[in-house]
């Protein structure tokens, strides 16, 4: 396998034990069901979205800025990096939980447009907008993201 064929890399990058540490931005140019190698650290964004993903494995365990996962055909979060450094879209997928979520994520949290039915996973620390529309109708968990929502505004 060669990266380039699946990623387009914009920065330098080193394999190291078979994981890819990247210094600057990966993004998957290559339609795939599960990522083609594994990576450890991202300093920049990682762009996997609009794919065919149904799985993250071999996701960053870190990302400096911004996952960008949305648009997939992911039912699960196992894989996702535990750290990112600014925003987590993940949003238009077929998630039915959040478990494997991220820990921390710097700013906004995106998973609207899923099959959720739960918010049990989800991270211990968001700093900016969390945003999980279109899940949970009719529960209580829905119900408390909804006023939540309205005394924020």
């Amino acid at each position: 396998m060669v990266i380039e064929d699946y990623f387009d890399i914009h920065g330098t990058y080193e394999l190291v034990d078979g994981v890819y540490n990247v210094d600057g931005t990966v993004n998957l140019i290559k339609r795939v069901e599960k990522l083609p190698c594994k990576f450890g650290n991202v300093s920049g964004d990682f762009l996997c979205d609009y794919n065919n993903l149904t799985s993250l494995e071999g996701s960053p365990n870190w990302v400096g800025r911004d996952f960008y996962c949305q648009g997939n055909k992911l039912k699960t979060l196992e894989g996702c990096p535990k750290f990112i450094g600014f925003d987590f879209l993940c949003n238009d997928n077929k998630l039915t939980s959040l478990k494997g979520c991220p820990s921390w994520v710097g700013n906004g949290f995106d998973i609207e447009h899923n099959n959720l039915k739960s918010l049990e996973g989800c991270p211990i620390s968001v700093g900016g907008s969390y945003t999980c529309d279109e899940n949970l109708h009719n529960n209580l968990e829905y119900r408390q993201y909804v006023i939540m929502m309205k005394l924020r505004s």
